[in-house]
């Protein structure tokens, strides 16, 4: 019975915990954003949790469609829910109770809050799921990661909170699409001795060299634009602390080679520190605003 119970306190892990990075910058980039404009509340804080739910959804969801590709490496098929339970009753749990929790805090914003949270879930199937599985599709998996791992959070509480944008959020956003852009080539590389016997996307056709090769290039245009957003004052010294936690990423993206996998324990470690970062400033602004 321990047994028992220590193998679904696993699964159950994999389920709810290693995707956590992902929710946490999620929440991270939403936070930054509703304290930059002066939007904190007990309403967008609520959106947060919303937003967080959604992405928790997609990571989750795109592992229930990975199921019968990672049953296929030893190493994905422990990491992954789906290919260790026979039963989904967790998830038919979890996911609707999650849906329903989003659906309340984007229904707070109305129309407008609904036809966000629908293009998330629309592009949540669509990036996983067959007929189209965009992550299996050459180009068409980079720009759809761009677009809504990093940017559509940051982009979600602008369109809601209803503010001017200023050029801060246009470089910001610029910024985002290129760290999520980066972020799949590196995943991409990481993965894709499996990939390229198990499934299809940009690396298993241009070649991990061409990958890693683009990898640099957008790190280096993310460094240099963040660095003049820095110097021409355009991105506030709020941010500087994120910029400084994220070296360590930075560094070993050009440092280690090409086919070195990324250092997860370093990933997490970069996202917790964030959390904490980004929900001190929130701490401070609500305190502050009292």
């Amino acid at each position: 019975m321990a047994a028992a119970n220590s193998a679904c306190s696993v699964h159950l892990r994999a389920l709810f915990i290693n995707h956590l990075d992902a929710i946490l910058l999620t929440f991270v980039i939403g936070a930054l954003c509703l304290t930059l404009h002066d939007a904190l509340s007990g309403q967008t804080v609520f959106l947060l949790v919303g937003m967080a739910l959604v992405a928790w959804l997609a990571f989750a969801f795109n592992d229930l469609c990975d199921a019968p590709y990672d049953a296929q490496d030893a190493k994905k098929r422990r990491r992954n829910f789906f290919t260790q339970q026979g039963s989904l009753r967790y998830w038919y749990i979890a996911a609707p109770l999650a849906l329903s929790l989003a659906t309340l805090s984007f229904l707070q914003f109305g129309a407008r809050g609904l036809a966000l949270l629908g293009v998330a879930l629309v592009a949540l199937w669509a990036y996983s799921a067959p007929p189209l599985r965009l992550k299996s599709r050459p180009i068409l998996d980079l720009v759809t990661h761009a677009l809504f791992v990093q940017t559509f959070p940051y982009f979600t509480c602008l369109s809601l909170i209803g503010v001017t944008w200023q050029p801060m959020d246009y470089l910001l956003l610029t910024l985002f699409l290129l760290s999520s852009f980066s972020a799949q080539l590196e995943q991409q590389a990481r993965d894709y001795k499996v990939d390229r016997r198990t499934d299809r996307n940009f690396t298993t056709q241009v070649g991990l060299r061409t990958t890693v090769y683009m990898l640099k290039i957008s790190t280096a245009l993310l460094v240099i634009i963040s660095v003049g957003g820095a110097i021409l004052g355009i991105i506030p010294p709020i941010l500087y602390p994120l910029g400084i936690v994220a070296v360590p990423l930075i560094w070993h993206r050009f440092a280690r080679r090409g086919a070195q996998p990324r250092s997860e324990r370093l990933v997490w470690a970069v996202g917790i520190l964030a959390a904490v970062y980004a929900s001190g400033v929130c701490a401070y602004w609500l305190i502050a605003n009292l």
